[in-house]
């Protein structure tokens, strides 16, 4: 799949142009190797930038004028990247010659990471980049080729696979980036580079790369890999940093709503159905061309009982639409769910443990709610608006309004759930009127609910690559087009598309926002533990500034 701005369908399937055999032939015990072999790989996890902090985990930036945020000053993250450990494992399994280090600069200072580079700088340095993490890659990256300019720099993750030909040929990205990840084959792609770089495999083989190539950028776009052939990411390999980091961040923020005292990443889901009923896949999901995230029962199981019982870490399952694929909701042709709650229930590991995370939306909920009571521990689900009239065909609230929330957030206080809520303020046709209802009735349900909901996560309409609004944008506006580029102006475009399609200001989004996280905060602090998540879209922080300059300044002394 080769990501863009356009909407795709995913293809999933084995391009036999591409290597996804390991070792390939010959590259095992060859004694090819050359002189300038990469001894070490860095993978490099980012801080969100100033401006954008807190958006970590649901977090949010502190809310002005109100008292006992002390624990929002530093959250960190709960969640180890689960992409990255991915590709660790593979590199485990088949270099374990080859040095890896993971590295989560949520957790790092700056300082320390600067030292780390100076005394012993990365060969290879593979980096997962959204938008809000955009300028700290490029930050990291240009200290790294200052010290040592032979490194190799791959970047990846959504903002770097659609935006890889503004990067490689980008005012930084030109000095800074070799290679782009640019599908969702991660581990095959950064396996194969290293072979590559190694000697022991063409370059040509390697899929869903992008590079420069004789002045022009090449993309080797290639199809998912099917993921029920995938390993899943092996946890143990970073456990000293579940502990030392991970752990820590889990007992601020969520060790009062589980058994379990860690959170683990998983990419289970029962796979993508785009295509069979496209009805369902609305136009943001197309747009992202969403993983479809599967994996086989009989690996499913075994790593769960390996998370659960051997790490003791409760999963957050990372697929689109977990609790929307049991049979209930397929007529019978769908039963990923029902054969899940069946092999947890007769295994002695997990029969006993409420352990999993999942995504869905407010039907799916009410449809698969009991079936997963025994192995389920929090529902996620994204509510966007509470309005019926914010919530177009093609939104993937799809919620049909307050009454049907009400219903799932009863059956959730019934059934002994935790639920996780999110939503947008701001959306297309939003008036004063409608933005005031709705903070009113985010603050009504934090309240009815707070002993059942960990979260309530409120932001604006963010007009990031990959996101309907910012494909809708850049085909409306020159202005968007204007900014199009390796690192986005996510707030001035906000601000655009905010101004554009409602009756209000950002500036009046935001501050409806804040409005939603005093309250939340201030009923978090009498009982329940729930916590506030903002997201802030940068733009308007001193700090940001000084990290810009920070990294001119490193580019200059290239």
């Amino acid at each position: 799949m080769e990501m863009g701005l356009e909407p795709v369908e995913e293809v999933v399937g084995i391009d036999g142009r591409f290597q996804w055999e390991f070792p390939p032939p010959g590259g095992a015990g060859s004694g090819r190797r050359p002189a300038s072999a990469a001894r070490s790989v860095w993978y490099i996890a980012l801080p969100l930038t100033s401006a954008h902090r807190g958006g970590h985990s649901g977090g949010g930036a502190l809310v002005d004028g109100v008292d006992g945020q002390e624990r929002y000053q530093n959250e960190g993250t709960v969640y180890p990247h689960s992409g990255l450990v991915e590709m660790i494992t593979y590199q485990q399994r088949f270099l374990p010659d080859l040095s890896w280090t993971y590295l989560d600069l949520s957790h790092v200072d700056w300082e320390d990471v600067r030292a780390a580079i100076a005394a012993d700088p990365p060969d290879v340095a593979a980096f997962t980049v959204y938008t809000s993490t955009a300028l700290w890659a490029f930050v990291v990256a240009a200290e790294i080729k200052r010290v040592n300019p032979a490194a190799v720099i791959v970047f990846g993750n959504d903002h770097a696979g659609i935006l890889h030909q503004e990067i490689l040929t980008g005012h930084y990205g030109h000095r800074l980036v070799d290679f782009i990840s640019t599908g969702n084959n991660g581990p095959f792609t950064m396996l194969g580079l290293l072979y590559a770089l190694r000697g022991q495999l063409d370059l040509k083989r390697v899929p869903s790369l992008a590079y420069r190539e004789n002045s022009r950028v090449v993309n080797q776009s290639a199809p998912t890999y099917p993921l029920d052939r995938r390993i899943l990411p092996d946890y143990t390999l970073i456990e000293d940093q579940l502990e030392r980091y991970y752990d820590k961040a889990f007992d601020v923020w969520y060790a009062h709503h589980y058994d379990l005292k860690r959170m683990v990443t998983l990419p289970l889901d029962a796979g993508c159905t785009w295509g069979k009923r496209p009805g369902r896949r609305c136009k943001h999901c197309s747009i992202q061309g969403l993983t479809p995230k599967f994996a086989r029962m009989d690996s499913i199981i075994p790593a769960l009982e390996e998370v659960v019982g051997g790490l003791g870490a409760n999963v957050y399952a990372a697929g689109d639409s977990t609790l929307g694929f049991s049979r209930a909701q397929w007529s019978g042709d769908i039963g990923y769910l029902d054969e899940l709650a069946e092999r947890c229930a007769a295994s002695p590991v997990l029969r006993d443990q409420r352990f999993l995370l999942a995504y869905g939306l407010v039907f799916e909920f009410l449809q698969s709610a009991k079936l997963c009571q025994g192995f389920v521990r929090t529902w996620n689900v994204g509510l966007e608006a509470f309005d019926p009239k914010l919530l177009k065909g093609d939104s993937k609230g799809i919620n049909k309004g307050p009454d049907r929330v009400l219903e799932a957030l009863e059956l959730a206080s019934e059934l002994d759930y935790k639920i996780y809520v999110s939503g947008i303020l701001g959306l297309p046709g939003t008036t004063r009127k409608q933005l005031r209802e709705e903070v009113d009735s985010w603050l009504s349900l934090a309240e009815t609910y707070r002993g059942t909901i960990t979260t309530v996560s409120v932001a604006a309409p963010g007009v990031i690559p990959g996101s309907r609004m910012y494909w809708e944008s850049f085909h409306a506006h020159p202005e968007v087009r204007a900014a199009h580029g390796e690192i986005i102006p996510a707030r001035r475009l906000t601000e655009l598309y905010v101004r554009t399609n409602t009756e209000v200001e950002l500036a009046d989004v935001e501050a409806a926002i804040a409005d939603v996280g005093r309250g939340v905060i201030a009923l978090g602090q009498e009982s329940g533990h729930m916590k506030f998540g903002g997201y802030m879209l940068g733009g308007v922080d001193e700090d940001e500034a000084i990290e810009r300059r920070l990294l001119d300044d490193i580019c200059a002394r290239l």
